[in-house]
């Protein structure tokens, strides 16, 4: 955590337990007590009530401005609740950072669905810059029930065709086993899709340790330890 930069503020999508780590939260606090966390309003008083006092909530429709960037809020398609149960905290979002001259969309946990292409048009006459979207992996008989939240490998290059950005950054992969799923499935999956895919060359599979720097006129893909 240490070796962190300065961290301006931390966002958070939904209250799974792979994008919501209590723990993860109280060591970056460590850092500074003051980072600001947004999240959706019933995940941001829950954290309250936790003691993490920086919670703020962000709704959709309502950027809010750190700094000189501009964050965009929208509903993604998801059921964000953490224990199934608490359907009152289910909501999810996704979010579109801009500072003017170089954009980032991160979908979170999604399934395709209007609000990205919505979101991402907020900008024009530009164009995202960076897609950040997970991409996951299904048995056969489980697919359409896992698409109905989330995006497959496949649902991932044709959303980011829809939105029409520069970069496709995959993420979801190589972090855990799922009871269907094994922790490289997805990713083998999307590399087999970009033999032959027209955007290949755009998609950027970043390693655990590499980075992506991104100005507006170019891109270079480091690694970092």
């Amino acid at each position: 955590m240490s070796e962190l930069p300065h961290i301006d503020a931390i966002l958070l999508t939904h209250a799974h337990a792979d994008h919501l780590s209590f723990r993860s939260l109280r060591l970056l606090r460590g850092l500074s007590s003051t980072i600001p966390i947004y999240a959706p309003a019933a995940i941001a008083r829950w954290l309250d009530r936790e003691g993490i006092s920086s919670a703020r909530v962000i709704e959709a429709g309502r950027p809010v401005q750190i700094a000189n960037i501009t964050i965009r809020t929208a509903v993604a398609r998801h059921v964000g609740a953490r224990y199934g149960v608490d359907r009152w905290r289910g909501a999810a979002h996704m979010y579109l950072l801009d500072n003017g001259s170089v954009s980032v969309l991160f979908t979170g946990d999604t399934a395709i669905t209007p609000a990205v292409t919505t979101l991402a048009e907020s900008l024009l006459p530009r164009r995202v810059d960076v897609a950040l979207l997970p991409i996951g992996f299904a048995p056969r008989w489980k697919e359409y029930l896992f698409r109905r939240g989330h995006l497959t490998a496949a649902d991932a290059l044709s959303l980011f065709e829809q939105v029409n950005a520069r970069i496709l950054i995959p993420f979801h992969w190589g972090t855990f086993r799922h009871v269907t799923s094994g922790a490289y499935d997805a990713i083998r999956v999307l590399r087999s899709l970009l033999e032959d895919h027209a955007k290949a060359a755009q998609v950027k599979i970043l390693s655990p340790g590499e980075s992506l720097l991104v100005t507006n006129a170019e891109e270079d893909v480091s690694p970092t330890r």
